[in-house]
């Protein structure tokens, strides 16, 4: 899984009962638009989100574009979590070998 999924999914992880928004995502993952929305479609392609748009219907909300709101799936916040600690053993792992002088293992 790459670096920038890892960031994407993380968010969500932290509050997996959210909703969060392009604009949220970017702030918190610090992802190009092209970088983020690209790993938000091929998550919610593979199952793992889910979206929906809201539309400005109120006078406070006038003058905004509409925001597609994303949140974790069940299966995604299985599969998430898995990839996510997943990940955490490989770094784990690999700065263990950097300190022993190790390439394998």
């Amino acid at each position: 899984m790459t670096s920038p999924t890892l960031k994407v999914i993380d968010v969500f992880l932290a509050e997996p009962d959210r909703e969060f928004y392009g604009l949220e995502l970017r702030a918190a993952t610090g992802l190009a638009n092209g970088t983020l929305y690209k790993r938000l479609m091929d998550l919610e392609a593979y199952g793992w989100l889910e979206s929906r748009w809201e539309y400005p219907d109120s006078d406070e909300r006038a003058g905004r574009p509409p925001r597609r709101y994303y949140r974790l799936t069940r299966e995604g916040a299985v599969r998430a979590r898995e990839k996510a600690e997943g990940a955490a053993r490989a770094r784990a792992r690999g700065g263990l070998r950097a300190r022993l002088g190790t390439q394998g293992a």
